[in-house]
């Protein structure tokens, strides 16, 4: 294999891109990060639903012929990294305009695919647990944009500026001191025999391994639902725990001074994640299924 990372922009494999491309003007775009393990793409039909959901609310063109250039991307990808570990980014922006807020007539979206080496992390995080920061970044509220992924995260940015080692994630809240989430990942507390987790109505991004871990505890029977949930929340809770797509699930240990075990559900669920992530999905279903925001 070539030299990491592969580049692939509009079926081309080039890391060049126009200046004039809104992506880089307005962040006018979302994105998905998805874990690739033997060239199979983890839990890709969530990835895929959120991808489809941020589209429609952003008012892309997710027509057929559109349909056809992810699916053809994707697959020209997915034949490169055959039998790969790693990390497929896939970005999608309104293509190139012209100075000014107003979107181009017609828009011609930019489709780039990446894929890089996965981040290396100390094995202790999932054992033992992590330290937690609280982070001072306070993320503003718009239930428009709230729970896709879209290319503003200058707010992550800021609030992952504020911790280093041996923090390996800060915990964000709104501007009404609302938890949301982590900087890069979501959170689940343990409470008295149910799981929470923050509801993302007005701030933060809806996770894919976050969607699983809801999915799996209704089919099992976990008590779990999504709450409002404030800093004492976190601090009197039984235990705590962090979700992405990359790592998987972090225990917490250690949060504001207060200690936390690492739970049995904890564990539970993070064997059962790992095994979904090594079931085949059919990595590309653009075409096959309908761009419609409902499904």
């Amino acid at each position: 294999m070539a030299s990491l990372p592969l580049v692939l922009i509009n079926g081309t494999w080039t890391d060049q891109i126009s200046i004039a491309d809104r992506g880089l003007s307005y962040g006018d775009g979302v994105f998905e990060t998805v874990k690739c393990l033997q060239g199979q793409l983890c839990l890709w039909s969530l990835h895929y639903s959120r991808l489809l959901d941020g589209l429609h609310r952003l008012g892309f063109p997710c027509d057929k012929r559109f349909a056809r250039r992810i699916s053809a991307d994707l697959q020209q990808l997915c034949r490169r990294i055959a039998n790969t570990d790693g990390v497929v980014k896939i970005i999608i922006t309104r293509g190139e305009g012209g100075r000014g807020y107003q979107s181009p007539s017609p828009v011609k979206p930019s489709i780039i695919m990446m894929f890089s080496a996965a981040p290396q992390y100390p094995s202790s995080y999932i054992d033992k647990g992590i330290a937690l920061f609280l982070c001072e970044t306070r993320l503003g509220i718009n239930p428009c944009l709230a729970g896709i992924k879209h290319l503003n995260r200058l707010e992550q940015v800021m609030a992952r500026r504020e911790w280093h080692a041996p923090y390996a994630e800060g915990v964000v809240r709104d501007v009404n001191d609302v938890i949301v989430e982590g900087t890069m990942s979501n959170l689940f507390v343990e409470y008295d025999g149910e799981l929470l987790t923050p509801s993302l109505n007005e701030a933060g991004v809806a996770g894919t391994v976050r969607r699983w871990v809801i999915d799996y505890c209704v089919r099992e029977g976990i008590a779990v639902r999504e709450a409002r949930l404030v800093l004492d929340d976190l601090l009197q809770a039984d235990g705590l725990f962090m979700t992405n797509s990359l790592v998987g699930l972090w225990p917490v240990q250690q949060f504001c001074q207060r200690r936390y075990p690492v739970s049995s559900l904890s564990q539970r669920l993070r064997v059962a994640l790992e095994r979904a992530e090594h079931v085949s999905e059919r990595v590309v279903s653009f075409v096959d299924t309908p761009m419609d925001h409902n499904n």
